[in-house]
């Protein structure tokens, strides 16, 4: 029963982070063209919807945990 109401508020503050920070993942490769060698690097932005995925699961969790709770 706590564990789900810890596991829905940390599932909601990560959720939080992500809207209000921004996450960007950062992939990086080197590309060859014959004796040219050359490093590339990308970033790619997490979208905002997976955070409210996040906070919204997490009460969802909090909501299952307080009525298992009862």
């Amino acid at each position: 029963m706590r564990l789900r109401i810890i596991t829905g508020i940390l599932l909601a503050g990560l959720g939080v982070f992500m809207l209000v920070k921004g996450v960007t993942l950062y992939s990086q490769g080197t590309v060859h063209f014959g004796p040219i060698h050359s490093t590339v690097q990308e970033s790619h932005t997490v979208p905002a919807l997976l955070g409210w995925v996040a906070i919204v699961g997490g009460v969802l969790l909090v909501v299952a945990g307080i009525r298992k709770k009862r």
